[in-house]
């Protein structure tokens, strides 16, 4: 995976336009899809047919809460009939947060969780 990905990078700090575009290129092409992103003033960021209109404030907060804005509306396009929030919007929503910012580890593994009996 690529070394963008990696959160021993650090997630803290604000995230530029150049580093969103570079995440966003990477996931739709990991994804094999085609979507637009622009930045806008407007705000919340929002999809719109094929288009992620990113609120520039929105890169005002640290990477990791940059990247899952964006995942957030990338998974607005798989999305079937009516754009909301329901269950078909959630289960695409945390796959690609798991994805591309978990990596896919174990939760179990990663906060030392047990199963209570």
């Amino acid at each position: 995976m690529s070394e963008l990905l990696t959160l021993e990078e650090g997630n803290m700090g604000n995230m530029s336009k150049t580093e969103l575009i570079d995440f966003f290129t990477f996931v739709t092409d990991d994804l094999d899809i085609v979507l637009s992103l622009e930045f806008t003033p407007a705000s919340p960021s929002i999809y719109i047919d094929g288009k992620v209109l990113f609120c520039g404030r929105d890169l005002d907060g640290y990477k990791w809460r940059v990247k899952e804005r964006l995942l957030h509306e990338i998974a607005h396009h798989f999305e079937v009939g009516k754009r909301q929030h329901g269950v078909n919007f959630y289960k695409v929503y945390v796959e690609l947060v798991d994805k591309y910012m978990v990596k896919s580890q174990p939760l179990r593994q990663n906060l030392s969780l047990k199963s209570k009996s």
